[in-house]
């Protein structure tokens, strides 16, 4: 397990600077951290799906140090939940330039209602924290929502980057949820609910990387193992 000073993640985030951003992990140190995250059951299961999906992977985790400057400079507190599952086990491959992620599906219960239900399984995602955009005028439309919804990106859908994957900044509600920008900035603009517009898909940073079936890394596609997803 080392640290390794590098470009902090989400360039919309941070430009320039240069941190402790990650831990990087082997697929046992990565079991062991998951173990000792005090998880609940099923949480941390889908954590361990991820890592023996891609045994052979590098894994890694956020620094608190980096989490700590991303906040600062979004000035906003990410849940704590979230903040824990970005500490413990964040992704795989830090550092690759091209770096994304494909998915099996959605959870199915949550995705009745996205409009890219049917094709996410050719989609490529990156996980880099994107962040919320500068301008006021902008940001209000994810912070300004309906009472307990405030979005915060995490995700972007590589084809089409206004496809993003976001948390609720309130509460303890663990749902990743996906949007399309355009559509939440036309509901802002005409007044109406924002939240109509914003489908829960996976039920938490577990859920989303047990649901990862490829990673994209250095011009290399690395491939889940044959396994029956849980």
């Amino acid at each position: 397990m080392r640290q390794v000073r590098q470009n902090a993640p989400g360039s919309a985030v941070i430009v320039g600077r240069m941190t402790e951003v990650v831990i990087l992990l082997t697929a046992a140190e990565a079991r062991e951290r998951v173990l000792q995250a005090g998880w609940p059951a099923e949480e941390a299961a889908a954590h361990l799906a991820f890592v023996d999906a891609f045994p052979d992977a590098e894994f890694f985790a956020n620094t608190e140090e980096i989490l700590e400057e991303v906040q600062q400079a979004q000035r906003v507190r990410l849940p704590e939940w979230f903040l824990l599952a970005r500490r413990t086990l964040a992704e795989a491959y830090a550092g690759a330039q091209d770096l994304a992620v494909g998915f099996d599906g959605f959870t199915d219960r949550f995705s009745v209602g996205s409009a890219l239900k049917k094709t996410v399984g050719s989609t490529w995602y990156t996980l880099s924290l994107p962040g919320l955009p500068k301008r006021k005028k902008d940001r209000q439309m994810y912070l300004r929502t309906e009472e307990g919804l405030h979005l915060f990106p995490i995700a972007v859908n590589v084809d089409d980057t206004a496809y993003q994957l976001g948390i609720n900044l309130l509460g303890e509600d663990t749902r990743i949820f996906e949007y399309h920008v355009e559509d939440i900035e036309a509901a802002y603009s005409e007044g109406q609910p924002v939240a109509v517009n914003v489908v829960p898909v996976f039920a938490s940073p577990g859920d989303l990387l047990s649901h990862v079936v490829r990673i994209r890394h250095e011009g290399v596609v690395t491939e889940r193992i044959a396994h029956e997803h849980q």
